[in-house]
């Protein structure tokens, strides 16, 4: 399987566009890759900005994602969607070496009933006739470990982007190096902020260019008649608090403040619903089970403070995605 398309990779030319060195991924026994922080911060002090490792977009192979909507179409996929399919054969396409490292260290369920091995089998064998291999030297991009695209492979890389991916704008989803492995908390330390940049905008015809590659454009660039539009650029976890170094960073992950203001049963529930597969453990919902258990106090409930701290910040200008 190949792609003619180029690269989907994003690398960060600016302090601006990646800050993460107030950051550090350690390995926590039983849960995985985890974030903490590398140093103090504090409240309102901004611990992490991060663009996205990696972007599918559904206009970059538009024959393939018509060949996984069929596929849907003829036999439902578990998960109910082609999105995470998408991404997953986009990405083992023409993800870069670093791209396709984050994906495959991904924190994913040991089993997932919803993307069984023999519907990925099946994918797997619609993409070899609709894309037969040219030659081994041209499967994936130059300076990536060659490999056959199997049915684990597969199944590896849609569970990475399902439990992993963030929506971006035109029913994209993208991928993060750090940010995805901060853990969720019922009592986060951080909140997620969205981060909106000025993108060069493509002239009318012009195929949409697959790459982040030297996004941030400096103002000396700008020339008469370019046109710039608003558009999704990355996202950044603000202290809520004062933060130690070595504390672990967390934040709401979806959670309503409706839902923050209710206990620990209606909290995991409703991840649960919105297909985060894990039970909540943070300190809030611990204590909340402990008084239920040792004295049956009441739960605090009330407003809670929104995690969401709308837009941020421009982060820049971009070339056209």
């Amino acid at each position: 399987l190949r792609s003619p398309s180029a690269p989907i990779a994003v690398r960060a030319s600016t302090a601006a566009a990646q800050r993460t060195m107030g950051t550090v991924v350690r390995e926590v026994p039983g849960r995985g890759r985890c974030l903490f922080a590398a140093a103090d911060h504090e409240k309102d002090e901004r611990v992490l900005t991060e663009s996205p490792v990696f972007l599918s977009d559904p206009d970059a192979e538009p024959e393939i994602l018509a060949l996984l909507e069929r596929l849907h179409a003829a036999e439902p996929f578990g998960l109910g969607h082609v999105k995470a399919h998408y991404a997953a054969v986009l990405s083992y396409l023409n993800a870069s070496q670093a791209a396709y490292s984050v994906l495959t260290e991904r924190w994913m369920p040991q089993q997932e009933k919803r993307i069984g091995l023999d519907e990925v089998e099946r994918v797997v064998a619609a993409l070899k006739v609709q894309l037969p291999p040219s030659d081994d030297a041209d499967r994936v991009p130059e300076g990536r470990a060659q490999e056959e695209l199997t049915p684990v492979i597969l199944q590896r890389l849609i569970m990475a982007w399902e439990f992993n991916g963030f929506s971006g704008y035109d029913n994209s989803l993208l991928m993060y190096d750090r940010y995805s492995t901060a853990s969720h908390s019922c009592d986060p330390n951080c909140a997620s902020i969205v981060l909106m940049g000025l993108f060069k905008k493509k002239p009318a015809g012009k195929p949409c260019a697959a790459s982040f590659e030297n996004e941030v454009q400096a103002a000396g660039t700008m020339k008469k008649g370019d046109v710039f539009e608003q558009r999704y650029a990355g996202l950044a976890l603000q202290a809520r608090r004062e933060m130690k170094c070595g504390e672990e960073i967390t934040f709401n992950y979806c959670l309503t403040a409706e839902d923050m203001a209710q206990d620990f049963q209606h909290r995991r529930s409703q991840l649960n619903l919105r297909g985060w597969k894990f039970q909540c453990d943070c300190s809030r919902c611990v204590l909340e089970i402990r008084e239920l258990l040792t004295g049956g106090k009441a739960f605090p409930t009330g407003e809670v403070e929104e995690e969401h701290v709308g837009k941020g910040e421009m982060l820049g200008l971009f070339e056209d995605m």
